[in-house]
C-alpha cells in the first residue's frame, strides 16, 4: 500500500472520532460552575438536598469511547448549567461509541438559598 494511501485512511478515521454534550433543562440554569463536578453513578445514594437543573448526556465515539472521556464531557456540560454535581449517571458502551447520561443538579450547600429555581420548574429534594 502507498504510504499516501496509508495517511490518508489515517487522516479520515481520526476525523470520525468525536466527543459531544448536551443537554435539556428540567429547571433555571444557574451560573456555571468552577469548581470539581461529583458524579453519582445510577444506584448509588444522593449526597443530600438538591435543585434539579438539566438532564445531561455525552456521546464518544472511536478514541473518545472511554468512560474517563465521556464523564469529563458530562461533567463539563453540567458545570456550564450550574451543577455541581451529575446524579443517577447511566453509562452504555457499545462497538463503536459510549454515551453517559444523568441529572445535572446543584446540591443544597452550594444552592444560594432554596428557593434558586423558578416555581414548579425544579424541584428540590
Amino acid at each position: 500500500m502507498k504510504p499516501s494511501l496509508v495517511i490518508a485512511a489515517a487522516l479520515l478515521l481520526s476525523g470520525c472520532a468525536t466527543l459531544r454534550a448536551e443537554h435539556m433543562l428540567t429547571g433555571r440554569p444557574l451560573a456555571p460552575t468552577a469548581g470539581e463536578v461529583q458524579v453519582v453513578m445510577e444506584g448509588a445514594p444522593v449526597p443530600g438536598a438538591f435543585t434539579e437543573i438539566a438532564i445531561v448526556s455525552a456521546t464518544g465515539t472511536l478514541m473518545y469511547a472511554s468512560l474517563p472521556s465521556v464523564l469529563d464531557a458530562l461533567k463539563a456540560e453540567a458545570a456550564k448549567v450550574g451543577g455541581d454535581a451529575v446524579i443517577r449517571v447511566r453509562y452504555d458502551r457499545g462497538a463503536n461509541g459510549a454515551t453517559a447520561t444523568g441529572v445535572a443538579v446543584r446540591l443544597a450547600a452550594q444552592a444560594v438559598g432554596r428557593g434558586d429555581a423558578a416555581p414548579g420548574a425544579a424541584a428540590t429534594f
